[in-house]
Parts: structure tokens; sequence; C-alpha cells
């Protein structure tokens, strides 16, 4: 996520230009086309916030219609779930040959690695997340079942996501990192709960095999994460499958396994180095406590994955928990 007008994962812009709009989106969130019936008209403001490698936005915008083409889709190299929330007007969600009519409190997913239209039919407002593919814990089959999907946010699960999603808009910014990160983690779990569940009614009440092997090793591995030792064997072991078919299962989710298991303990260390109550603990005990025994590698990994040092990354988020005191 590039972010125009963002600086350190902040982003808020209001314009009544529909060029600037256009430019914002795509910039903001993956490349799309802008269509408005009303460009002279046209007004929007866009605010939210990096955490973690997840976007927290909230959209307030004229009638407009975004779409995601196929050489829109070719031409990127990161590919994300979309989650909205809908909180006024009207969404019609099309993607994978289905159409789902989004009401205020109704929540909608989707997918930028395929094509997908939304419309809006009147000026609206809605949160939406976007986070990387390999996050969740349903594979790419249950996730196709639910692309395009009305999710009522005043039955089953939605009833404790859509005002969770709503509390975390109001919270991020004022509170410090680390239980921002926190805060973070909790949502995902939350969204891939909901997600899992739906997944599970469709099939007709059981999970689909794929889903609950993903699901296994997922959880494996985040018990396993302090293990220094815990590689693509061990897992593969762990779950009597070869290490073939394990890397396979996460080239599906658009991922490597070596990948997905340094963004999760990158994540937990980000959230520790920014803890008050650990700053008595080094960067190098932070690291290893999460499985990185190398310290050079570690900190070359920190700074391609953060975009800075993890010393730069502990001092700007003490100095931001002064600024908040």
């Amino acid at each position: 996520m590039r972010g125009e007008d963002r600086e350190g994962g902040l982003v808020d812009v209001r314009t009544d230009s529909f060029e600037h709009w256009q430019r914002i989106v795509s910039a903001s969130f993956v490349p799309l086309e802008v269509e408005s019936p009303d460009p002279p008209s046209f007004a929007a403001h866009l605010s939210g916030r990096v955490l973690d490698g997840v976007f927290f936005s909230s959209i307030g915008v004229s009638e407009h219609q975004v779409t995601r083409t196929p050489e829109l889709i070719a031409s990127s190299a990161e590919m994300f779930y979309k989650l909205t929330l809908q909180l006024d007007g009207t969404a019609m969600l099309v993607q994978d040959g289905k159409e789902a009519i989004l009401q205020p409190g109704d929540i909608g997913l989707y997918d930028t690695s395929r094509p997908y239209t939304l419309a809006f039919d009147r000026p609206m407002r809605a949160i939406v997340v976007m986070f990387p593919h390999g996050l969740i814990d349903l594979d790419t089959s249950e996730i196709g079942a639910l692309t395009a999907l009305r999710l009522a946010g005043d039955e089953g699960l939605g009833r404790l996501v859509s005002p969770f999603l709503s509390e975390m808009m109001r919270t991020v910014g004022k509170v410090d990192g680390s239980t921002e990160l926190r805060l973070v983690h909790n949502t995902i779990d939350m969204i891939s709960t909901l997600l899992s569940s739906e997944a599970i009614r469709l099939s007709g009440g059981s999970p689909t095999r794929g889903g609950e092997l993903l699901h296994s090793i997922h959880d494996y591995i985040a018990r396993n994460l302090h293990d220094p030792g815990l590689s693509v064997q061990s897992i593969a072991a762990a779950h009597y499958i070869s290490p073939r078919y394990l890397q396979q299962i996460f080239q599906k989710q658009g991922t490597s396994i070596s990948q997905w298991i340094r963004e999760r303990r990158m994540g937990y260390v980000r959230r520790d180095l920014g803890d008050p109550r650990l700053a008595h603990r080094s960067i190098g005990q932070i690291a290893s406590a999460w499985g990185f025994t190398n310290q050079a590698h570690f900190c070359k990994a920190f700074k391609a994955d953060s975009g800075e040092t993890a010393s730069g990354f502990r001092a700007r988020a003490r100095d931001a928990l002064r600024a908040s005191a």
C-alpha cells in the first residue's frame, strides 16, 4: 500500500476533486478504475492508518463506482482481501459472478486478486479493512464462496464484528503502539473467525478438509513461533504431509511458509518493542524470544519489513507514548 498523502502509515484526505480522488483511491488501496455520474459535485473523505501491514480506513464519498479490472490486477505486485462494513448508504458488490447488496451494518468481503465492482447510488460511509491474503485461516475455495456475500451485521457473529470494527476505528491513534498492534491481531482473529464460521455454514455445517488443515497448520506455527527450530520439515512432519505439499498449500494463499512465519514473528517483535513494560529487555533478547537467533539476519529482515531499524522503531514508539501521556 503506497498511500498517497500518508506519512508514517497515516492517511487523512478531504477533496472535492474527482481527479484527485481517483489518484487517492488507487494509491491508498490497490489500482482501481473510478467513475462518477457528476464529477463537478463530487466530494470525499478518506482517513485511516496502516498497522502491521493491515490498512484500517474510514470512507465518506459521493455517488460513484470502482472497478478492479484484469489489466489492473496484472500490474499489481501485492494481493489483498478487503472487508467492508457499510455505515450509511447502500453498496452493490459484484465479484465471481455473484452480487450482494450491503445495507448499513452489513459486511462484505472481496478479493483484489480477482475482478470486482463496487457501486454506490448515493452518498455513503463505510469502514474498510484491507489485509494480505495469508493472514486468515481459509483456503482459496472457501474464500471464493464468501466473496460478494452479504454478511448481516445483526445476525450471528456479525453482531459482534460490526460494532467491534466501528470501535476499532475510533480507537486507532488514541492508544500506545503496543496496544494498537494487539488490537490488530485481535481484529484479524475476529475477522478470520467470522469468515470461518460463514464458510462452515455454507458447506452444510462441516469445515472443508483444506480449511481444517490450514487452520491446524496456522495454529501449530502460532504455538511454536518461539522455537528457532520451527521449519518446513518440522511443520510437515507434525501434520503427516510432505514438505512439498506444505509449500504448495501456502503458495495457493499467495505466500510462502517462510515468509508467513517471518511476518508473524516480526509482528510480535514490533509489538514487544513498543511495549513499555518490556523496556528493560534488549532488542536482541526480544528478537531471540521470537525465534530470531541470528542478530545480523534479524536486523536486515526488520529493516526490509518495517522500513527502519529496530532501534529506530523502538525510539519512535517510546516518543509517541510520551507524547500521548
